[in-house]
């Protein structure tokens, strides 16, 4: 059975609330999405499946409905991320007659702009900052890597960022100052976290095990502090918070093995996925006052009314969590809130087919598969 919570829970926690921190609201019930991006602004972008055109990205703005991004010209388009202003970067089809996808950014009033490639045939979108700058991965000449890009609108021109042994590489975040993050091949091998930076290029950040350790960043805010997973060094895998001067610090578990990291806010709290005691997935928020914690267990109900929620995939600075439950009968979305949504204000679910497109969960393992990045 597919449970639904929505406004149910919302108004429920209204006369509970000294048990709980979060108002949580399955975005498929209250708003008629899935949404798989965010901003603090409560807009949501994701992939909708458009009567009469197909899967297109779309932005959703409380009060509104769904806005059909279009595509490059092909068939299919999804979005990945969404700034504070509300730009949009994801991916499209850029031909009817084939495959092709090109990462693009959207903006209102202006639409999707083609972000290019670095000379291969593809590129992938994956973080944009609040002045439009765009990050991911491309193929480079000859199709023969992928490599980290970084993309800014006052150029329009795509640059590679390299990689940290000259083959693969790919970019999973951005900041305002124009730092990147992400995971490279290196010359150990593996997979590593690395930093970039205007003045200092590509750095290796090292990991929880030792300079060597595989590892994966997924996040970083306005003061360099870093999120991501990392191998400890004797098989296991942690989440990690780096910050500049103090390195990295592991974030620990909600009892069971592994985690990862996957967002952090500019005061420094932290969301993603733990195993618990039963080495089963759950999501979870980091702070330094109370540690990691199992967000199940801060909102009304958890899994006794069947909501379960496994990952948590980014948190805004006004504190709001866009967290996943993953089970057998696939992937629903909730929003969680500190204080309770005005559900007055929102429009009845749109009566669309709805499409689940590219997920970003991270595995635990996943930042291992460094050929992901080929």
């Amino acid at each position: 059975m597919t449970y639904r919570l929505g406004m149910v829970v919302a108004v429920a926690m209204l006369t509970q609330s000294a048990r709980a921190d979060y108002f949580a609201y399955d975005l498929e019930t209250t708003f008629g999405i899935r949404a798989t991006a965010f901003n603090g602004n409560r807009q949501f972008a994701g992939s909708f499946d458009f009567p009469g055109e197909g899967v297109r990205a779309f932005r959703f703005d409380i009060g509104g409905g769904p806005i059909n991004l279009g595509t490059l010209g092909g068939a299919f388009s999804m979005a990945t991320a969404l700034n504070e202003v509300g730009w949009v970067a994801g991916d499209s089809r850029i031909d009817p007659a084939n495959s092709v996808v090109h990462g693009f950014l959207w903006r209102p009033g202006i639409g999707l702009t083609d972000l290019g490639t670095l000379g291969g045939t593809t590129s992938a979108s994956a973080a944009v900052n609040q002045v439009g700058w765009v990050v991911g991965n491309s193929q480079t000449p000859g199709n023969t890597f992928k490599q980290a890009f970084l993309w800014k609108p006052e150029t329009g021109t795509m640059v590679s960022l390299g990689s940290l042994n000259n083959t693969n590489s790919a970019a999973t975040g951005v900041n305002l100052s124009g730092s990147i993050v992400g995971v490279s091949d290196s010359m150990a091998g593996v997979g590593k976290p690395f930093l970039w930076t205007p003045t200092g290029g590509l750095t290796d950040l090292g990991g929880l095990g030792g300079p060597n350790a595989a590892g994966r960043a997924n996040g970083i805010n306005d003061s360099n502090s870093i999120v991501g997973a990392s191998d400890r060094g004797d098989g296991t895998t942690g989440a990690f918070l780096w910050q500049p001067g103090a390195g990295f610090l592991d974030l620990g578990t909600l009892g069971g093995i592994n985690a990862s990291a996957t967002s952090i806010t500019q005061s420094g709290i932290v969301v993603g996925t733990s195993e618990n005691a039963g080495l089963e997935p759950r999501a979870f928020v980091w702070d330094a006052t109370n540690g990691i914690r199992d967000l199940n267990d801060l909102i009304l109900g958890g899994g006794g009314i069947g909501l379960t929620l496994t990952n948590a995939l980014a948190v805004s600075d006004r504190g709001d969590i866009l967290a996943v439950r993953q089970g057998q009968d696939g992937a629903s979305y909730f929003l969680l809130t500190e204080q309770p949504l005005d559900t007055n204000s929102v429009p009845a679910p749109a009566a669309f087919a709805l499409v689940l497109a590219a997920l970003p969960i991270l595995g635990y393992r996943r930042f291992r598969q460094t050929r992901e990045t080929s």
